[in-house]
């Protein structure tokens, strides 16, 4: 379990940053929608911005690290909590910002992606009460593999999220 979540948040909040600092103008993207979720004006928005990006290296590095992980495993949950409370803020006050969590995308924000946080929460809470009940980390060959395997299929729809959604949206026919 240890070994599986540490890839999932490790992979999770790398893809996130490399789509928030891959250029200026995606992070300028990002930054533009995150005043846009939270009503802030735009300092406020790139300091929120910048302290996004500084937790998300915080956490990839101390999740890669197996003495830190469980910091953070709990540093990722406060992140995540944050991101959620933003995206239901957004989504109560109506707007209709797109989620710029992994990178560019025109998909407005929606149910799905509280939905989305809310499980990587219970991810990242379930590998730290691992951590703490001291579940092995496994350093066995075949169960890396299967926690890679599954971290990486876990990992792979977390981020195809909105692609996937669009594949089963029920399709208007023309008479």
């Amino acid at each position: 379990m240890v070994v599986w979540g540490r890839l999932l948040v490790l992979g999770i909040f790398l893809v996130s940053l490399a789509g928030k600092v891959r250029s200026r103008q995606a992070f300028r993207e990002f930054v533009t929608a995150t005043g846009t979720l939270l009503a802030v004006g735009p300092g406020r928005a790139r300091w929120l911005g910048l302290l996004a990006v500084v937790a998300e290296v915080a956490i990839v590095v101390l999740v890669a690290v197996p003495v830190t992980a469980s910091v953070g495993f709990a540093l990722a949950v406060v992140t995540l909590g944050g991101f959620g409370y933003a995206l239901v803020r957004a989504l109560r006050r109506e707007k209709a910002a797109p989620c710029h969590c992994f990178g560019a995308s025109e998909t407005p924000v929606g149910r799905r992606h509280v939905i989305r946080n809310l499980v990587l929460i219970v991810a990242a809470l379930a590998a730290l009460g691992a951590t703490f009940a001291g579940t092995p980390g496994g350093a066995e060959v075949p169960g890396v593999v299967i926690a890679a395997a599954a971290a990486s299929v876990c990992m792979l729809v977390v981020v195809r999220l909105d692609d996937i959604a669009e594949l089963f949206r029920p399709v208007a026919v023309r008479r």
